[in-house]
């Protein structure tokens, strides 16, 4: 028992460190702020998204107004024109009518 306390086998020896490290690792606490500066980034990072996004929806919103009344002109462009031809196509198939009439008329007279 007394040479006991002299023996160095059974305790835990402290290993020392390699070569490459001059000095204790410390981390990168310093370097990123913890825990409050991952949440100033990603509070930074969500404002620009929001404000990206907000830009973009402004812009697509003024392109679809716009869209919307270049189709209402032209839908009602096109709708003018169908009745402007409607009533042509009636009028020369009337016409049309008419001249065969005329020509059966003067056919029988020859």
């Amino acid at each position: 028992y007394a040479k006991a306390g002299d023996a160095t086998a059974l305790l835990q020896q402290q290993p020392e460190a390699p070569e490459i490290f001059d000095a204790p690792y410390k981390g990168m606490q310093s370097e990123n702020g913890g825990v409050i500066g991952m949440l100033e980034v990603i509070e930074s990072d969500f404002a620009r998204l929001e404000a990206d996004t907000k830009s973009a929806e402004a812009t697509a919103q003024k392109e679809y107004d716009t869209f919307m009344t270049d189709s209402k002109v032209d839908k009602e462009s096109k709708t003018k024109d169908i009745e402007h031809k409607t009533a042509k196509k009636q009028d020369e198939e009337q016409a049309l009518t008419v001249k065969n009439e005329d020509l059966e008329g003067t056919q029988k007279e020859l």
